[in-house]
């Protein structure tokens, strides 16, 4: 399995940014279904610690995040729980 980032936001997100969403060790069940160990973001968000599937829909992303901490922070930045944030499901 692999990792997935997709630009996304997440649902619950009071700013409205969209963000890096990282889809840890994922795997395409059918298309835009995906089964993830972890899901959060690149700034650091926690959206989900535990397995869970994840659904995406088209929101008319743009192609880079609009979040400032997404763009730049690396891919490698330790995630942090939050409040308010909900699923991508």
């Amino acid at each position: 399995m692999s990792d997935v980032r997709i630009v996304a936001k997440a649902m619950d997100d009071l700013a409205d940014d969209w963000h890096w969403v990282l889809l840890h060790d994922a795997e395409e069940l059918e298309p835009r279904l995906y089964h993830a160990q972890r899901v959060g973001t690149v700034c650091g968000l926690l959206i989900a610690s535990v397995p869970q599937q994840v659904r995406l829909f088209d929101m008319g992303a743009p192609p880079e995040p609009t979040c400032p901490r997404c763009r730049t922070e690396s891919g490698g930045s330790v995630l942090r729980e939050a409040e308010a944030i909900a699923s991508l499901v």
